[in-house]
């Protein structure tokens, strides 16, 4: 544990030329030529007929803007069974969010982005053309959102409908976040933010590619990790609030904790927490690099964190002390998700799903999916998981009967 580093202030604009950088073990294009903050989407009119209409937040990445990764469900108590198994043509990295009506939206390396039944069936699906590392953003008002690596946001009904399209210099592999306002704040060649309609409310330069999930804090403040390994938070406006450095780039989105303080991982093999102001209050060792996000329990006083090192980990958050550890067979970058029963769901590239007891870390089931999982597991009401693996599926698991 130290508590000697500090955090760095901002000059209310940062311009930086970006570096592109994808998800480690994506191979990105180069920068384009020319690249221009002015650009048709700089402007906020809705001229394209779009209504510029606040979207309530249903599900995204983390369960919500705070990224707490807790599902509002159980999950199985026991053993799964493979209900149903939906085949992509690649390796399926983002993980599955479920709609108010039970669908699943989930993208893939293949270049689709899909709309799933409960059952697994195909309901509807898109030709993005690049890769889809983002996971999707879900509004009450039925619009899914999710990034494409052809460089764009794109806005879709639950029908399928193109609604927008939204266009940076660079891949949008960052996980959307929709604000009370319905603005969605998004990652690529800087942070974003946009309206509903789909227009530019500002961008920030950031060093280099973010590909992090932003987070919301109850302040309204935008906190986000980049590939210049700093953590940086901004005001609704854009305005440049402060930034953290830490050992490594940061490709995980930050937990916000009931204070507003941030719990993040980093490529270092360092957890971070920090202060509402950006001062740091502890960073652990995991002895591995942390690239996915953070669980964290419903009384705020611990947290959950899986390691490449193939560690998941329970940290007590107030003092940044390993609670306990439980190794897995394979590097961990998946996101452990909490039910509301006291289970923590993860994936690991030894194959398996992981249902782990959060007080103690006992493996409570563990089952074998054939391929390595990077996806974070969604839980499914009756007691049901969805999760993405490395051999282009996406599983349904329910307990058997």
């Amino acid at each position: 544990m130290t508590l000697g580093a500090t955090s760095i202030r901002l000059l209310p604009v940062t311009v930086v030329l970006a570096v592109a950088c994808g998800p480690a073990g994506q191979k990105s294009p180069p920068a384009k030529a020319g690249a221009t903050d002015l650009d048709a989407a700089a402007t906020d009119s809705d001229d394209d007929g779009v209504a510029d209409e606040p979207n309530v937040p249903f599900t995204m990445l983390g369960g919500s803007p705070r990224h707490l990764n807790r599902a509002q469900v159980p999950g199985p108590r026991s053993a799964p069974v493979v209900e149903a198994r939906f085949r992509t043509g690649a390796r399926v990295f983002a993980s599955p969010v479920v709609g108010p009506d039970g669908t699943i939206y989930i993208g893939s390396i293949d270049g689709t982005f899909n709309a799933l039944r409960r059952d697994g069936g195909l309901r509807w699906s898109y030709i993005c053309g690049e890769p889809v590392f983002s996971t999707a953003a879900v509004s009450e008002s039925g619009v899914v959102y999710a990034g494409c690596d052809d460089d764009t946001l794109i806005a879709f009904a639950t029908d399928g409908t193109l609604r927008w399209t939204y266009r940076m210099e660079h891949d949008v592999d960052s996980a959307p976040v929709i604000g009370e306002d319905g603005v969605l704040y998004v990652g690529g060649d800087g942070l974003h933010a946009v309206s509903p309609g789909g227009k530019r409310r500002w961008k920030a330069f950031l060093g280099r590619h973010v590909n992090a999930s932003p987070s919301i804090r109850s302040d309204g403040l935008i906190a986000v990790g980049s590939h210049d390994h700093r953590m940086y938070a901004f005001e609704p406006d854009g305005t440049a609030a402060w930034a953290f450095a830490a050992g490594g780039p940061i490709q995980g989105s930050a937990a916000v904790l009931d204070d507003d303080g941030l719990v993040f991982g980093s490529d270092d093999g360092h957890v971070y927490r920090l202060a509402a102001k950006g001062g740091l209050r502890w960073k652990l060792d995991t002895g591995g690099p942390v690239l996915g996000g953070v669980a964290v329990a419903a009384d705020g006083k611990r947290v959950f964190v899986g390691s490449m090192s193939g560690a998941v980990l329970a940290i007590d958050a107030k003092r940044g002390a390993q609670l306990w550890r439980t190794e897995t067979g394979g590097p961990v970058r998946s996101t452990p998700v909490l039910g509301t029963e006291g289970r923590l769901y993860v994936g690991s590239r030894d194959h398996h799903l992981y249902a782990l007891g959060a007080e103690d870390g006992e493996v409570v089931w563990r089952i074998d999916l054939g391929a390595e999982i990077d996806s974070t597991p969604a839980l499914v009401s009756g007691r049901r998981v969805t999760v993405g693996t490395d051999d282009g599926s996406v599983v349904v698991l329910g307990e058997a009967r």
